[in-house]
């Protein structure tokens, strides 16, 4: 097929284009919906032009001979009235691809991009550094890639106005260390929670994005003092993710923390506070994941092999930690999942929303 004309057959329409809430519960109900772009169910030949049309008013896409092959692609895009965050999962190295912006009114908007933001969120062994990159929608760039998965959050140029001289001059990459890598955790864990966002919620997400932005682009001391609870959000879920990666590991506990994070005790401790200290969330992450596999019928291990795995001192600190956090023993949990009368947590499933629309056509309408 021609690439000039790929963008005028309405592969749009024709491939999965649909609003989700991706809700767990009733009291999520009134989240947000999200709009997904899915080619999987075109035929492959169909594929990669589906995907350039669905971005034809924001990119220009070039076809490699890869993608004659199959261009699998699944996009998430939540519109938060002022700003947009989309997440999408691609083939990766098999199909690179390259593209150049479009110079077209009124996309002026930024647009901070984290690549491989999957593969980050699940601290995949020997995973780069995070690193963001920043790009304007108004000003020409060429770009090619190869990614798996990309997270990139669209900022109308209003938003930000007061740092626009500096983000104009930016070189367009984040250090992955300092701000720029707290940046890219905070994304991260900003799109983590957007299946739960409410409308009610949407202003204060977006202020937080604002702030966050400013003082990790453009820090000073007030721009810093205001994105305090992000940043200190966002440092809590830093220490999370290296808690639960290092949840078998006898050595855990506030040195290493510390050391790893280059955080000091005392602002560790702070920030642990509210969750009743390190140590007491340490040991309640454990207990979880004791209870975990005791529930589950094809595990095998003990109940003093799961103790030993989870660095408890021995079987009778764990069984009284056990029942002092769930109110029963672990060979009560064990017998229990035996019986198979285990409850299974109920999934709300949501209608979809039919409707089709373009990335260019979202990002258009966000507003102040």
């Amino acid at each position: 097929m021609d690439l000039e004309s790929a963008g005028d057959r309405d592969y749009a329409g024709a491939v999965a284009v649909k609003g989700d809430g991706f809700g767990q519960s009733a009291a999520l109900a009134t989240s947000i919906p999200s709009l997904r772009f899915d080619t999987r169910d075109l035929p492959v030949e169909h594929q990669f032009e589906a995907w350039r049309a669905f971005h034809a008013s924001v990119l220009d896409a070039t076809l490699s001979p890869e993608a004659r092959q199959g261009f699998v692609f699944e996009q998430k895009v939540w519109n938060l009235g002022s700003l947009a965050f989309t997440s999408a999962r691609m083939p990766g190295r098999p199909v690179p691809r390259q593209w150049r912006h479009i110079r077209k009114d009124p996309l002026d908007h930024w647009c901070l991009v984290l690549p491989e933001s999957a593969m980050h969120a699940a601290q995949a062994a020997g995973a780069p550094p995070r690193q963001v990159h920043i790009r304007s929608l108004g000003r020409p760039y060429e770009g090619a890639a190869a990614d798996s998965s990309v997270s990139t959050v669209f900022i109308p140029r209003d938003l930000l106005r007061p740092i626009a001289g500096v983000l104009d001059a930016h070189p367009g990459t984040l250090e992955p260390t300092g701000m720029g890598g707290l940046l890219a955790d905070f994304l991260i864990s900003f799109e983590r929670r957007l299946s739960t966002v409410s409308a009610d919620e949407m202003p204060s997400y977006v202020e937080a994005m604002r702030a966050m932005l400013s003082a990790c682009l453009a820090p000073t001391s007030d721009r810093v003092a205001e994105a305090q609870g992000q940043i200190a959000a966002t440092m809590l879920e830093r220490v999370r993710q290296l808690v639960h990666q290092e949840l078998y590991c006898p050595e855990l506990g506030p040195d290493m923390i510390c050391r790893r994070l280059g955080l000091s005790r005392s602002r560790l401790y702070v920030l642990f506070e509210p969750l009743h200290g390190v140590a007491r969330y340490i040991q309640r992450q454990r207990l979880l994941a004791a209870h975990k596999e005791l529930s589950d019928p094809a595990m095998a291990r003990s109940i003093g092999q799961i103790a030993e795995r989870l660095c408890f001192s021995d079987s009778a600190t764990f069984s009284r930690a056990f029942r002092n956090e769930f109110g029963c023993s672990p060979s009560d949990v064990r017998a229990t999942a035996a019986g198979g009368t285990m409850p299974t947590p109920a999934r709300l499933m949501l209608p979809m929303m039919n409707q089709t629309a373009h990335l260019g056509e979202i990002l258009q309408h966000l507003q102040i």
